[in-house]
């Protein structure tokens, strides 16, 4: 049995750097390396990339805490940190919700909107980065099986 399970596990290894999940993982980490240090550049040097669950999920007319834990996937708990982080840093504010009481609207500040201005503008620079590696008609291929994904596992 031990020489079955050596065998296989050999064979796991040998193709482990195809792995897709290894692979989406290395280039998660990446990306969000070079988008962190291109903020920093530009002087947001407060800000905590995992922040950005809730700043790329706020509605223009405002949004509860409710609707951008949903959003991002995380625990409303989790989502009450990131609205106190980002309203202490200025980039967020909220309040109370028209009509539920229980609820408050979050916004964001003009700090928040030059930043999220910042960002489209640091990830389209990080696009072209990759870009430049892989060709554009690669990346515009590589868009669209993501979206593909996204839309078939119904998370856009």
């Amino acid at each position: 049995m031990s020489a079955t399970i050596d065998a296989k596990y050999e064979a796991y290894m040998a193709e482990r750097s195809n792995s897709l999940a290894r692979l989406i993982n290395q280039f998660k980490k990446d990306i969000d390396l070079r988008i962190l240090q291109k903020i920093r550049e530009r002087g947001y040097n407060d800000f905590k990339l995992g922040d950005m669950v809730l700043l790329v999920n706020i509605d223009s007319h405002g949004t509860i805490n409710n609707d951008l834990a949903r959003k991002a996937r995380i625990s409303k708990q989790a989502m009450s940190k990131v609205v106190k982080n980002l309203e202490a840093g200025n980039y967020i504010s909220s309040r109370k919700h028209d009509t539920d009481n229980r609820a408050s609207l979050i916004f964001l500040t003009d700090k928040g909107k030059k930043f999220m201005i910042t960002v489209y503008e640091v990830v389209d620079e990080v696009t072209d980065f990759y870009a430049a590696i892989i060709g554009e008609e690669e990346m515009k291929h590589l868009k669209a099986l993501l979206k593909s994904i996204t839309v078939g596992l119904n998370l856009s």
